[in-house]
């Protein structure tokens, strides 16, 4: 009986310029897909966010539904990564850009998820409403959350190391977001059961825009190593992959 073979196995690596042009289409086609996942992340944010706000559960069931489609389009150019790498012998700069695009997918796969929790929470807290305060400062989160991620994407299909580098700075909007919102809810006094529930699950939800402010961030600083060959703070060496 033959032994099964992987996908892998016995992939016949060619450096052929026919190759070459095979492997840069194959490249594009990733970051293709890269910005669309990007574009049904951002959606994800948007539509738990309102699912949120407006106490809405067919809004936040779609967007839990919604995360199939986050999950199949990550796992695809996951695949085609190591497919890649395995069939090929990428130069540097490309190498970058397969390890890259890696990342990133994993990162707003990881964002996708936090708004299926934050959808989750409408579930958990209905049918108690939001008081004005609460909702300002949420709706802040999420256009700043959807902010990030987009200008993570963009600098990456632009390939644009200095609008990377500028995300960083937008983090402590995120940071000052937070901890308004975790003012307010100990301001609250409250000890009446539903309340406290409500306090558990904004307190987490303020958690999960931070994470996604902190995954775009970390997606800059690959789209830097990508256009640069260097980490984002990291010393000029000689081991620069250039």
């Amino acid at each position: 009986m033959n032994e099964p073979t992987s996908e892998f196995e016995e992939i016949d690596v060619s450096t052929t310029p026919e190759a070459r042009k095979s492997f840069q289409e194959a490249l594009e086609d990733l970051r293709a897909d890269v910005i669309r996942l990007g574009a049904l992340t951002t959606e994800a944010i948007g539509g738990a966010t309102q699912s949120l706000l407006d106490a809405d559960l067919a809004a936040a069931e779609k967007v839990i539904e919604h995360d199939d489609l986050v999950d199949h389009l990550y796992h695809s150019i996951e695949d085609r990564c190591f497919l890649l790498l395995a069939r090929q012998q990428p130069l540097a700069s490309d190498l970058r850009a397969v390890v890259t695009v890696l990342r990133i997918i994993h990162e707003l796969e990881r964002s996708a998820d936090l708004m299926v929790n934050v959808a989750k929470t409408t579930r958990r807290i209905f049918p108690h409403p939001l008081d004005p305060k609460a909702r300002g400062i949420i709706d802040e989160m999420g256009i700043q959350a959807a902010n990030q991620t987009r200008i993570a994407i963009d600098a990456f299909a632009d390939a644009d190391g200095s609008r990377a580098a500028a995300l960083a700075d937008m983090d402590n909007t995120m940071d000052d977001l937070s901890k308004s919102l975790f003012r307010h809810i100990l301001s609250w006094g409250n000890t009446d059961e539903g309340s406290i529930q409500q306090a558990v699950q904004l307190a987490l939800v303020a958690r999960h825009y931070e994470r996604v402010a902190d995954h775009a961030v970390t997606i800059a600083e690959r789209v830097q190593f990508m256009v640069t060959g260097m980490h984002p703070g990291a010393e000029p060496t000689d081991e620069v992959f250039a």
